[in-house]
């Protein structure tokens, strides 16, 4: 079979989902072929894809725009005979049904803090299949009717490849993994938070891809406590994991999430977790098992309707005390490390097999 994978192509969340789904299609057997959608939005990466590193892949094929012509589809689809094609986030339902009607098979997935209601039946009509990667993600499209098979997230290869060296130095080094500092990542709860956590021992990576301008609210309390480090960096894709792995614990608690990639990340590298007891974050670390949930205050809604939740800082803060005890850190690396075993890339493959077949 060939198949199709529409995705942005440089180093963010969404393209290393795609990057490592297509990886999954040619595990099971398929040629793969990508449409490269570039960034939508304004600012210095806008229009940008990514051809180097593990970037630099063949059958690549640039797209003009971020919304792509319809003829640009169906060149792509003709130039590669392709079978299915696999969508995250395409909202184009127009051009997507005029595919499927020409006999393409569409298969595609959104998540939940984007996707209303009122896409429901656009996306219907373009999608022959619509799936979900978290069980939150069902529950909500289950409820407006909409049955979405469920294809697990795990824990690509790639990850369990990633050289863990940690400092043997006695801090404890925790990471926040930061992104685009956009409206899910609760940045200056969580720098404050750290800032009550007593302990000389203890430090914070603040690790982001975002302009210093950006961040007036965040830097005073960053420059207020010597512990914490902010490091604005696009780096490559080896490098962000390998500076991700060295830390001990991961920060991730989210006012919504969409997936969760850190989440994933940190159980490859055998790093426990702090999150918000909140859906997804609680799909995947399991409180006192391979990490620390924390409760969480009403914040709003995301764009979808969904309720956004800010951690409680004063339970966030008396989490990272006792993570950092050895004795308690220890017993929860050992959680994550076990807890591998259920996120396992093979579930992954297997699910998206029988979406592809079906």
């Amino acid at each position: 079979m060939n198949v199709g994978i529409v995705s942005k192509w440089f180093n963010r969340g969404q393209p290393v989902v795609g990057r490592q789904l297509r990886s999954a299609v040619e595990a099971l057997g398929h040629a793969s072929f990508v449409l490269a959608k570039p960034r939508r939005e304004k600012g210095p990466m806008a229009g940008a894809l990514e051809r180097t590193g593990v970037w630099d892949q063949p059958g690549v094929t640039a797209a003009s725009a971020f919304e792509t012509p319809l003829a640009e589809y169906e060149a792509w689809v003709e130039a590669n005979s392709l079978d299915a094609i696999l969508c995250d986030q395409n909202y184009q339902f127009e051009e997507l049904a005029r595919l499927r009607a020409a006999g393409v098979r569409v298969i595609g997935r959104f998540v939940w803090e984007h996707f209303t209601r009122e896409h429901l039946e656009p996306a219907r009509t373009a999608y022959d299949v619509i799936y979900s990667m978290t069980a939150c993600e069902r529950r909500r499209y289950a409820g407006w009717g909409l049955d979405a098979p469920r294809v697990p997230w795990g824990i690509h290869p790639e990850l369990l490849a990633v050289p863990v060296e940690r400092f043997d130095d006695g801090l404890v080094r925790f990471v926040f993994p930061g992104g685009f500092l956009g409206h899910r990542k609760p940045a200056e709860p969580v720098v404050e938070a750290f800032a009550r956590a007593r302990g000389e021992n203890l430090r914070l990576l603040v690790k982001a891809q975002v302009e210093r301008s950006r961040l007036e609210r965040l830097l005073p309390l960053v420059d207020a406590d010597e512990r914490v480090e902010l490091r604005l960096a696009d780096e490559p894709w080896p490098e962000h994991l390998a500076a991700i792995a060295a830390n001990d614990v991961s920060l991730s608690p989210a006012r919504w999430e969409g997936l969760g990639l850190p989440l994933y990340e940190a159980i490859a590298f055998g790093m426990p977790t702090i999150a918000n007891d909140d859906p997804p974050m609680n799909e995947v670390v399991v409180d006192g098992v391979n990490g620390l949930l924390v409760p969480s205050h009403p914040d709003g809604t995301a764009r979808s309707g969904i309720p956004a939740r800010r951690p409680d800082i004063d339970a966030l803060a008396a989490a990272i005390e006792r993570i950092a005890e050895p004795g308690e850190l220890a017993r929860l690396r050992g959680g994550a490390e076990r807890s591998r075993a259920d996120h396992r890339w093979e579930r992954t493959v297997a699910a998206l097999g029988e979406l592809l077949t079906a």
